[in-house]
């Protein structure tokens, strides 16, 4: 070794911490920066081993690229902030559109490892090192020195390329091959042109792949770029490449819900649906990747440092995410459609019902009232064929009613589309239950208002007394509610990411959860004591509730809205929890009410039913 021979890197310590230990704390995230890094140096091949036993926990990086000389080395790799495209051709020796722009990506390592060994090999050259991450902070006037094992040595037995030795690993689970090569296909389409092979300890293998992001998906229906038929004002329709799919059943993996972005095969936005309102059913049953190559011309670096997103901010972004939104918006269209029409055609296969000759036999103003009755059916995921051929058959066989037509066509003015087969399935029971027992249910619920009345009169606890007769009439809340269900999954939940000592509230239970009949709304009921005054506190703590179900869970579940109601003695005088209160309620996300204004809710309800009691009991008197 030449006694002058030295390697530099220049840097700021707080760099190393900001940019590599903070921004890449997550394995796959600092995987994804070294194989951009390969890509860019014209590797075919990556080879990735993860050795974790008693004795040992490292991971072995290695590629088959060009390798770097010593100069090189010191030049290019270790000098912290290097835009490659700036310094160098835009475009690799075979061809490759460059990934790697900011010049970060090799701090990635030092978010999961204390020390990396890098051993470069270029023309049967060898030049090895060693960085240690605590040596760099303690190093002085911004300049570090790796300690060099091997310079400039002739290996002419190894192919060119670089190895990294990742010791010191601070991640405490252990490595799971599968999860990791899920994870990596979802932030590439660049595998069919880099073999990417994962290995556990030398023995498991695992081959990553871009269809491996989609191997738990059946996929149903597929939409291709570019496409002119969303906007061809839209300067760079015809250069969006890739595809958008949908699945027969509702996605599972929460991270492939939506569009991903991509830029040179490596993602700049992760799954999203760019603005759009996020209640939409067909929003649980689509994704895809969509190359957005042009980004990378814009005067303007539009990419975040970690890739998960762009910024929207700028003029151009805004004018593709203004894109996006009208391609997502025509596929969901098309979606409903294509669900429809093969539903119709597998109802028409598997019995002798014909939807489309049926409304065609019918005048046109009525044939408009049988699409926006059955198409709802057709187009709902939740419903399958037999079951969709059975209330069709129902409504049909009810068409000349004209009483039914009238009751229809006001359920399908006032209803959302995904609420009709649920109506109409209801409808008949309900209405039958409703007049057999009309009797005895007006006697039961006055009984209920009367008994509740004495509690609020008496001023009488909440728990358990109050506590458990919400509970067990919760209707009295909202009448929408025909039955209360214990969801004791929920409540864990909750419980769990609320712990107790991070609630600044003495009553921090959370009291039950119910949902309506169409099982589409859930509803959070906190209790209050009879003489709790409810404050702002209390609201914003049923609207956290609210948002964390909403965000975590209702989309999985089915559920399509959260409500949160407050109930407590009385409510604060002060102005910012009236506008508080006032705002969520104009959402419909938080309802604070008063045990008094639940009894006067109630009566006016059932109104008719308290002045049917009340003749029978002056009658019976």
């Amino acid at each position: 070794m030449e006694n002058d021979a030295k390697l530099t890197l220049k840097f700021d310590p707080n760099t190393i911490e900001h940019l590599g230990i903070s921004l890449y704390s997550k394995l796959p995230s600092v995987l994804s920066e070294l194989i951009s890094n390969s890509w860019d140096a014209d590797s075919e091949k990556v080879i990735v081993k993860f050795y974790d036993n008693a004795s040992l926990k490292e991971i072995f990086y290695q590629d088959f690229g060009e390798g770097m000389t010593f100069d090189e080395l010191n030049e290019k790799y270790l000098l912290i902030g290097r835009n490659r495209r700036s310094a160098m051709s835009d475009i690799t020796a075979k061809g490759r559109r460059v990934i790697g722009k900011k010049g970060l990506g090799k701090l990635a390592v030092f978010g999961i490892c204390d020390e990396i060994e890098v051993i470069s090999i270029k023309d049967g050259i060898e030049n090895h090192f060693i960085m240690n991450l605590l040596d760099i902070k303690a190093s002085q006037n911004n300049v570090y020195s790796p300690r060099i094992l091997k310079y400039n040595e002739v290996n002419t037995k190894d192919n060119s390329g670089l190895i990294l030795k990742l010791k010191q690993i601070r991640r405490k689970s252990g490595f799971n091959l599968e999860e990791l090569a899920v994870s990596l296909s979802k932030k590439f389409l660049i595998f069919d042109q880099m073999e990417t092979k994962l290995y556990l300890n030398d023995a498991e293998e695992k081959i990553v792949t871009n269809e491996l992001k989609f191997n738990d998906l059946k996929k149903q229906f597929e939409w291709t770029f570019p496409d002119i038929k969303y906007d061809e004002n839209y300067t760079y329709w015809s250069n969006i490449k890739g595809s958008i799919i949908t699945a027969e059943t509702p996605i599972k993996d929460t991270e492939m819900s939506g569009i991903y972005l991509t830029s040179r095969g490596k993602i700049v936005n992760t799954a999203n649906f760019y603005g759009l309102r996020d209640n939409d059913q067909f929003h649980s049953y689509v994704t895809g990747y969509l190359e957005v190559d042009f980004i990378d011309e814009f005067d303007e670096d539009v990419i975040s440092t970690d890739r998960h997103s762009l910024n929207w901010e700028n003029d151009n972004t805004k004018d593709l995410q203004s894109y996006i939104q009208k391609v997502i918006k025509k596929i969901g269209t098309e979606w409903r459609e294509k669900r429809s029409m093969r539903k119709r055609t597998e109802i028409r296969e598997s019995s002798s019902l014909d939807i489309a000759e049926w409304q065609n036999s019918l005048p046109t103003y009525e044939r408009e009232l049988s699409n926006k009755i059955i198409n709802p059916i057709l187009q709902n995921a939740n419903i399958d064929v037999e079951e969709s051929k059975n209330i069709i058959n129902n409504v049909i066989d009810k068409f000349e009613n004209k009483i039914f037509k009238d009751y229809a066509s006001a359920i399908a003015d006032v209803s959302r589309p995904e609420d009709i087969p649920q109506l109409l399935k209801l409808m008949d029971d309900w209405k039958a239950i409703e007049t057999r027992q009309f009797h005895d249910i007006a006697i039961s619920r006055v009984e209920v208002i009367k008994q509740f009345e004495e509690y609020v009169d008496t001023n009488t606890k909440e728990v358990p007394t109050l506590h458990n007769f919400l509970k067990k009439f919760s209707w009295l809340l909202d009448p929408r509610i025909l039955e209360f269900k214990d969801e004791v999954t929920y409540t864990k939940l909750l419980m769990e990411t609320y712990p107790e000592d991070s609630l600044d509230l003495a009553d921090r239970r959370i009291d039950f959860l119910c949902s309506n009949a169409l099982g589409e709304i859930l509803y959070v009921i906190e209790i209050k004591r009879s003489n709790f005054r409810v404050d702002k506190n209390a609201l914003e703590q049923a609207y956290e509730y609210g948002a964390f179900l909403k965000d975590k869970y209702a989309s999985q579940t089915g559920f399509s809205k959260v409500v949160c109601y407050v109930v407590g003695g009385s409510k604060s005088a002060d102005n910012l929890f009236k506008r508080k209160e006032e705002t969520y309620a104009g959402t419909g996300e938080v309802f604070v009410k008063t045990y008094r204004e639940l009894l006067e809710q109630s009566k006016e309800y059932h109104k008719e039913f308290i002045d049917a009691y009340d003749k029978r009991e002056k009658k019976d008197n």
